[in-house]
């Protein structure tokens, strides 16, 4: 049987209808950043979704947050309150923001932008040496696409386990990006996840690639909608 993936995706604009789905705390973190508006759309988005799933008044919700590393509950992956079981991870660049849901399992999502694939280092920083030949003889948008997808595969992994950028992204090997998306090995002191099954997504806008990790051993199945 497979996994249901809610995922939603929206377009990163200023909205005040996004504004005043927020609580006070979302609103004043928004506040201290420099461009709120990507932030906005996405926390907005994470509301609506889980609205829509719980038949709850997105305005409403409250969320409680625990670090997988060291357990705090002043950080780390957050999960709504009085909704046990579902999870929920949100990925925003400056122009897009996408949201994954599933119920009983977790789950993390990751959208990247193909301009920001472009850094030099982008290999030592990102990939294990037996991943780099996979990208040999690709350049310009070609390797930009290839970057991104496998980048996105990773930190989707990283998002579902809820160690985020703790673990080294080169520690997390995927499949290479003309293959279909696996996680190959796990090479990080932290406990390794028993099961991490992946999908890629393809996002309206042509110039973002995503994916999204599921801690299971069943295939999923995504729902895709457009905000």
């Amino acid at each position: 049987m497979s996994l249901s993936v809610f995922v939603r995706e929206a377009r990163v604009s200023e909205s005040s209808a996004d504004l005043t789905v927020l609580d006070a705390s979302e609103r004043a973190r928004a506040e201290r950043k420099r461009d709120s508006t990507p932030f906005v759309t996405g926390h907005a988005l994470v509301r609506r979704s889980l609205g829509e799933l719980l038949d709850r008044d997105p305005a409403e919700l409250a969320f409680v947050r625990r670090c997988a590393t060291c357990g705090s509950e002043q950080h780390g992956k957050p999960s709504p309150i009085d909704a046990p079981g579902w999870f929920f991870s949100l990925s925003y660049t400056a122009n897009l923001a996408i949201v994954a849901v599933t119920e009983g399992v977790d789950v993390g999502v990751d959208v990247e932008e193909l301009d920001d694939a472009g850094f030099e280092g982008f290999a030592p920083a990102t990939l294990a040496p037996e991943e780099v030949p996979a990208f040999d003889g690709l350049s310009g948008h070609e390797l930009l696409v290839a970057r991104a997808r496998v980048w996105a595969r990773k930190e989707a992994i990283l998002k579902a386990t809820g160690h985020g950028l703790v673990v080294d992204p080169a520690e997390v090997l995927v499949s290479g990006p003309s293959q279909p998306p696996t996680m190959v090995d796990w090479r990080a002191e932290e406990p390794r996840p028993p099961f991490a099954t992946l999908a890629d997504l393809e996002p309206e806008a042509q110039d973002h690639r995503a994916a999204v990790a599921a801690l299971t051993d069943r295939p999923l199945r995504i729902d895709l909608g457009r905000g």
